[in-house]
This record gives structure tokens, C-alpha cells and sequence, in this order.
């Protein structure tokens, strides 16, 4: 015969203190000892529930925090990079090339613009140019 109720019986034994707090918690509710004791289960486990989700957002957040940190210092480390890539060419033009003051601040002029352009690029269409460019 299929049971008529949702609910499954699940037994267990209790110690006298635990069974007499259970007791009285129902009858300072008005409510059957059974009933308390689902109450009572169901809110340890859905405050289990929650620990394990807030463990699982502190690890989250530690994980963002090192990728985080990972990332800026090799945003740091390509800075450092470009900024000697720029003292280099910029050395290598005055050294061994025969180009005025002038000329030097105005191709560095030229360059800043030019960085500034591809830094407004979205990242798909630098892709695609560098696809295009392989063709040619």
C-alpha cells in the first residue's frame, strides 16, 4: 500500500535530557514532540547548508584575491617592460641616428597617440587585425 504521507519516519534514540528539552520546546509551541524535532533538524541542516556555501564563497574570495594579485604584478612587470623598451629606442635615436630634438620629441609624440589609439582597440578587432595582417 503507498504511503498516504510526504513524510519518511526516521527513528532515533535520545538521551532523558535531550527528549525532555525536545518535549518541552513542543509544548511551549504547541506542537507535537515530532514535529519539533523536524523543525529542529531541518534548521541544523539549512544553517549546515549555509556554512558550506560561506566556506565556499571565503574560498572563492581568497582564490580572486591571488589571481588578483598575480595579474597586477604582471601588469607591473610589462609596464616596467615597455617603459624600457621606450628609454632603449628613445637612447638608440639620439646615439645613432642624426635627428634634431625636435624630430625625437615629435616621433615620441606620434608614438603616445599611437598607443593611445591601440589601447582604445577592443581586443576581438586586434585579433582579427593580426589575422588579417598573417594573410598579406
Amino acid at each position: 500500500m503507498p504511503r498516504l504521507s510526504p513524510h519518511v519516519t526516521v527513528s532515533a534514540v535520545v538521551s532523558p535530557a535531550l527528549y525532555e528539552e525536545i518535549a518541552r520546546l513542543a509544548a511551549s509551541k504547541k506542537t507535537s514532540k515530532s514535529d519539533m524535532v523536524r523543525q529542529l533538524l531541518e534548521e541544523r541542516l539549512t544553517q549546515r547548508a549555509n556554512e558550506r556555501m560561506e566556506d565556499a564563497y571565503d574560498r572563492l574570495e581568497k582564490r580572486l584575491a591571488r589571481i588578483e594579485k598575480r595579474f597586477s604584478g604582471l601588469i607591473v612587470k610589462n609596464i616596467r617592460l615597455s617603459a624600457q623598451e621606450v628609454y632603449l629606442s628613445m637612447r638608440y635615436l639620439e646615439e645613432f641616428t642624426e635627428m634634431s630634438e625636435s624630430d625625437l620629441q615629435e616621433w615620441y609624440a606620434k608614438a603616445k597617440l599611437y598607443a593611445a589609439k591601440q589601447l582604445q582597440v577592443p581586443l576581438e578587432d586586434e585579433d582579427q587585425g593580426a589575422a588579417e595582417s598573417k594573410k598579406k
